[in-house]
């Protein structure tokens, strides 16, 4: 199949398209009606006066919503999210957290609670990849709605493993939130089409608070055919230096004290900026003298 942006499975059953979004107070809340779905109540008080014979007016008390959320009201639900693989795959799963913590969901590192699983896979280590596809049959098995990312589904989209499931490519996990949400609605959605790199000031949990992994390029300049990473991340792309300088600036103000710069190919920067160390490192550390913090480089594969 060629790639394609949206695929939904399923949708005649009904649902909403990727991306929509309804208010939260008004999906699953019912007009007042005879059944027990009834979703406002009101109450009324009588008094009536002892020491005549004539009636008070009845008085009204004001319209109470029930708040009770529905399973299907989007945000409402805990997600388990497993990470497999480098460096830069923790900081894609950091950036997916981030996203479907600030749309209301719930994070858990209990498989067993979470009402959704997301599998962030490495293509690379063949461990990573066998324990990735035990934890897909198991969560199969538990019949648990699932959403895989990583390099796996964008270099090897037609595994029998992801048979059924719904994807996140390596260049669109800043539509996490949509996957998700059609994943719940029942949907199968894959994500797959190349596009710029994400934004690096998306939303972000990270694993440890201190440390910030800063993804400086994807992908790499070598064309090795046996490279499973070069068919996922493909051709080198980078992040300008203001841009890395910004994110820094921002993420030492959060509390930050070591900054993981990271990448496929973290030595290939100098192709694009002239001694890159002195362009990203040097301009790092401007104007944090009296600030604690450590700068490393990581997964540099430049072999040159």
């Amino acid at each position: 199949m060629e790639d394609i942006e949206d695929i939904l499975l399923g949708i005649e059953n009904g649902g909403a398209p990727p991306g929509f979004r309804l208010p939260l107070m008004t999906v699953g809340l019912n007009k007042s009606s005879d059944n027990n779905n009834t979703m406002l109540q009101q109450k009324k008080k009588k008094k009536k006066k002892t020491n005549k014979n004539i009636n008070e007016e009845e008085e009204e008390e004001p319209l109470t919503t029930i708040t009770s959320l529905s399973p299907q009201i989007p945000g409402t639900q805990t997600i388990y999210i497993k990470t497999f693989g480098c460096s830069h795959n923790q900081s894609d799963s950091e950036y997916m957290a981030g996203q479907l913590s600030t749309f209301g969901y719930a994070l858990s590192d209990k498989p067993e609670e979470a009402d959704l699983w997301l599998i962030n896979t490495c293509t690379v280590k063949s461990p990573s990849q066998s324990a990735m596809d035990t934890l897909i049959s198991k969560c199969k098995n538990a019949r648990k709605p699932l959403v895989v990312a990583g390099c796996v589904p964008q270099g090897s989209r037609d595994l029998k493993e992801l048979e059924g499931v719904s994807i996140v490519g390596v260049q669109q996990i800043d539509r996490v939130v949509e996957v998700v949400e059609e994943t719940l609605k029942g949907h199968e959605v894959r994500l797959l089409n190349r596009k710029t790199l994400p934004a690096l000031d998306l939303p972000k949990v990270r694993k440890n608070k201190f440390i910030e992994i800063l993804p400086i390029n994807v992908g790499c300049l070598g064309a090795c055919t046996y490279c499973k990473t070069k068919h996922a991340r493909g051709h080198l792309g980078s992040y300008n230096v203001e841009s890395l300088v910004e994110r820094v600036k921002t993420v030492v103000a959060d509390g930050v004290k070591e900054i993981w710069l990271s990448s496929e190919d973290t030595g290939a920067y100098v192709c694009y900026y002239v001694t890159w160390t002195l362009h990203i490192v040097k301009k790092i550390c401007v104007g944090y003298t009296d600030t604690r913090y450590t700068c490393r480089i990581h997964m540099d594969t430049n072999t040159n």
